[in-house]
């Protein structure tokens, strides 16, 4: 096996033109396929098939020949002329499939104060008209603009839009500018970091090179899937930048270690991909099998974005071991050339400060590991796209300014066997019956169940009645998502079902959100295990010990558990979809620190006794964790504060912040965990074979051999 592998890495450096050649043509065959990958916003469309909101859906699509009313415009300063002209005009329009306003549920013709006032409220106010529309998702950005002018010309005063399909839009047009700028200030925090570090001005320009060249490969490969979701798309390139960064750190490491050894460049960079593919291969299995448990969701968005992650990582894996090593080689003379002394200076020092906040950071830690642990289960979690709107943005007023008009945050469509009208009258009665419920538009309310169909106006008639249903619009006064709406969905389905036994249908985003909430909830623990399970087998592997893993995953399981706790003792809400993907993240990604740390530990501790060991350990590894953590933390910084989406932005404020938990988790609880344990590491790890410390004889001076021993290591 390692004559195969020696031989294909000579093979690699012996044609390093050709490789590079055909990496950079694959580079570009891969980024043409790029803007062939569509991208999806819609949550529903991830719930699973069995779900009863998507069986719902798929109903109202076959008999009424249309998705779910998604979207409410709101225009000010019109007359009901105006906006039965504007209704016309709505319609028309390319992207907009459906629409339904005042003029749909009564005859205009008629006076309006001869109507139920709940009704008429329900679509006009003193100011103007509420249109509910359905949006197709792939044309919403321009619709929405249409209808801005389309409203407009016809002497609108001001036009406010809201729903999940406006919500979804906004985010999709502001996504592709919002990552490129991630993305452009990401790249110059990580170039400020990689040159600090660095011993060349070129290296940093390697670096970003291959990992780019990695992430343009696992992007434009995305194309196997036919589409992504716009998580993936926003998440993917800056946590495949963030995550695999120090791969190529340690690779380069390893080169210039064999190089300051007396080795030619050729076989320095072949002992180099020799020394750091063992090193790198355990980090990148870990952060892939860590990103891959996410496919055990049963909503489908994790397994969207585990496969999309996890296989970034082995392009980055593949990218870093043979195209940087190549890279290295052919521009050896650039980089002799930009080559100046080390920026930063030994880590020593901070290594003992480590240490000595080590012992009360350990007593916090264990003050907090409860707490954190409860806290952590008890967030308030938004499930659905009302998540996309930021507090203080235009959709978030016109939001607000709609549901306060109108008393109706959303409404939603139930679907009952038409005909039986009777069941259909003390069903809408029962229904009108429930609290929070603020208006019930049926073919019993609108026309009368002693009208024949027959004699109905198809334009009206189509609306309440078709594919053998008929549609009742329910209307009420909540706000976005919260456990009482969620009730209210489950009460509508029980008073449907007992007259309609097995045959109604209730459809509407927050429906879909309960459902969601309902599947997630489920996801949560499956995920947690099987990141746990997956990454603890490979740490087994990797060390050949029974302590380790369990030492390494609760450092990082405690950072998960203080960062998804902030939130709740802070009274903010989390995206649900942000706090499961976090979970799987924070331990794929962050536990390499740990991992980084471990090694260095234990290839000191057969050298010198614990304490000792330790420090250099620290010191040792710090720039490498350092530069990592930084990069994450920065990375989610950015993204939490460029996004407009909320769910985004969440997110990475979450992975941020977690980055810089978990390495300070490493650096000053992890040190404190070896030394407690250092006899049970030993006894349960194969090979340990630990330095065995002596009695200590004291020396002139007071001094013992330990610290003989430790100042010499140290200088």
């Amino acid at each position: 096996m390692h004559q195969a592998v020696d031989k294909l890495f000579r093979a690699t450096l012996d044609h390093r033109k050709g490789v590079l050649a055909w990496a950079l043509v694959l580079c570009v065959i891969c980024a043409l396929c790029i803007p062939l990958v569509k991208v999806n916003y819609q949550f529903a469309d991830y719930l699973p098939e069995t779900s009863p909101s998507t069986q719902s859906l798929e109903v109202l699509e076959d008999a009424f020949g249309g998705d779910l009313p998604n979207g409410y415009i709101y225009v000010q300063g019109i007359s009901l002329v105006q906006a039965e002209e504007l209704a016309g005009q709505f319609e028309a329009l390319d992207g907009l499939s459906d629409i339904l306003w005042l003029g749909d549920v009564v005859d205009i013709a008629r006076p309006l104060e001869t109507y139920d006032p709940d009704t008429v409220k329900a679509w006009r106010s003193d100011d103007g008209f509420l249109y509910q529309v359905t949006l197709d998702s792939t044309k919403a950005v321009a619709a929405l603009e249409e209808i801005e002018e389309t409203a407009a010309a016809a002497g609108a005063s001001n036009v406010a839009l809201s729903g999940d399909a406006v919500n979804t839009a906004v985010a999709q047009g502001s996504s592709d500018f919002e990552i490129q700028l991630i993305m452009i200030m990401a790249i110059a925090v990580i170039l400020g970091l990689l040159l600090l570090t660095s011993e060349a001005w070129f290296e940093p320009v390697l670096f970003l090179s291959v990992i780019g060249i990695s992430i343009v490969y696992n992007l434009g490969t995305n194309i196997i899937f036919g589409e992504i979701s716009f998580i993936t798309q926003m998440c993917a390139a800056i946590l495949q930048l963030a995550v695999s960064m120090d791969y190529g750190i340690v690779m380069l490491h390893e080169y210039r270690h064999f190089k300051s050894e007396g080795l030619s460049s050729y076989d320095a960079a072949l002992a180099g991909m020799h020394k750091a593919s063992g090193v790198i291969a355990s980090s990148a299995a870990t952060t892939f099998f860590g990103f891959l448990s996410l496919c055990v969701m049963a909503f489908l968005i994790g397994a969207d974005m585990g496969l999309v992650l996890a296989k970034g990582i082995v392009f980055s894996f593949l990218s870093v071991l043979f195209i940087l090593p190549v890279m290295v080689l052919l521009s050896e003379k650039l980089l002799d050339r930009t080559s100046h002394r080390k920026l930063l200076p030994s880590f020593n020092k901070f290594a003992q400060w480590c240490l000595r906040l080590s012992v009360p950071f350990t007593i916090v830690a264990a003050l907090v590991v409860a707490p954190a642990f409860l806290g952590s289960r008890q967030t308030e979690f938004v499930y659905g796209a009302s998540g996309f709107v930021e507090p203080g943005s235009q959709i978030y007023d016109d939001t607000n300014l709609i549901e306060d008009t109108f008393n109706a945050s959303g409404q939603w469509v139930l679907l009952v066997p038409e005909g039986n009208w009777g069941a259909e009258r003390e069903l809408v009665h029962a229904l009108d019956e429930l609290p929070h419920v603020t208006s019930v538009t049926s073919y019993v309310t609108t026309v009368s169940e002693r009208v024949p169909t027959a004699i109905v106006p198809d334009e009206s008639l189509s609306q309440l009645i078709a594919g053998g249903y008929s549609r009742i619009i329910i209307g009420t006064d909540f706000s976005g998502e919260s456990p009482e709406a969620f009730g209210l969905v489950q009460a509508i389905r029980d008073v449907s079902d007992r007259y309609y036994p097995g045959t109604a249908e209730l459809v509407g985003g927050t429906v879909t959100s309960y459902d969601m909430s309902l599947i997630v909830n489920d996801d949560s623990m499956r995920v947690l295990i099987a990141s746990i399970v997956a990454i603890g087998l490979v740490l087994l592997v990797m060390f050949r010990s029974l302590s380790i893993p369990l030492i390494l995953l609760f450092t990082i399981e405690l950072s998960i558990w203080i960062n998804l706790a902030i939130p709740y003792f802070t009274g903010e809400s989390v995206q649900y979809i942000g706090y499961l993907i976090i979970s799987a993240i924070m331990l794929g990604a962050t536990v390499d620190y740990t991992i980084i740390l471990s090694r260095s530990y234990l290839e000191k501790r057969r050298e010198m006794p614990k304490r000792p060991a330790i420090i250099k350990a620290i010191s040792h590894s710090a720039i490498t964790i350092l530069t990592s953590a930084t990069i994450l933390t920065v990375c989610g910084a950015f993204i939490g504060i460029i996004s407009s989406n909320g769910v985004i932005a969440g997110l990475g404020t979450l992975i941020g912040r977690g980055a810089f938990i978990a390495a300070l988790n490493t650096f000053l609880l992890l040190p404190m965990l070896f030394m407690l344990f250092d006899r049970v590491i030993e006894k349960t790890t194969l090979g340990a074979h630990f330095y065995r410390e002596t009695r200590p004889s004291r020396r002139p001076g007071g001094r013992s051999e330990d610290q003989d021993l430790a100042k010499a290591q140290a200088m």
